[in-house]
């Protein structure tokens, strides 16, 4: 019944010409094949925002059916609706980022700060980007600007509650131009 519909298309007169059950091969775009088989069974084709109108009219000429433009109609995603989605998956993946970069960054520094609260015998002391296993131009491409809030850190949180310190950090702007940590200085809570 569908190639009925269509009688002088290709694929109506290449069943009509089989002699047996054997299979029709047909030479054609397979991705898009499916607009052509909807169309000879429902008249009508539905293209998704992703496929050109232009190369299904192309591919359904070529089996000999010739759809009205109004039989050939564009999925109805509305492109400012996808855009939004897009804009807040964004900015929610950047911030997710820049968490896991401060997460990251404050355990390295943290690690660093271990050894040298052995070393400073109880008194202050200060963990700068040369006591990290990065050179400046890793440690701002890795980093960027999602290491600039290290107060955010649970690494150090977690250091300074275990180890009786407190801490601040410092930013600097970096060769890209974007502020990048620098330096986080600790004190211990107690007398000194």
């Amino acid at each position: 019944p569908t190639l009925s519909l269509h009688p002088n298309s290709l694929l109506t007169q290449m069943a009509e010409d089989q002699k047996d059950d054997k299979p029709i091969f047909v030479e054609g775009d397979q991705d898009l094949f499916k607009f052509v088989m909807d169309y000879h069974r429902d008249r009508k084709v539905i293209l998704p925002v992703t496929v050109s109108r232009d190369a299904v009219k192309r591919e359904l000429k070529r089996f000999a059916l010739e759809p009205t433009e109004e039989q050939i109609v564009q999925d109805g995603v509305y492109f400012p609706e996808v855009m939004g989605k897009v804009a807040k998956w964004r900015d929610a993946n950047r911030t997710r980022k820049r968490k896991a970069c401060q997460d990251f960054l404050g355990s390295c520094i943290a690690e660093a700060a271990y050894s040298k609260m052995s070393e400073s015998a109880g008194k202050e002391f200060r963990v700068i980007r040369g006591d990290l296993p990065y050179s400046d131009k890793d440690f701002e491409r890795f980093f960027g600007s999602g290491a600039g809030a290290m107060a955010e850190s649970e690494a150090l949180k977690d250091f300074g509650k275990s180890f009786g310190y407190s801490f601040t950090s410092s930013n600097r702007y970096g060769s890209s131009g974007q502020l990048c940590w620098s330096q986080t200085d600790f004190k211990p809570l107690g007398p000194s």
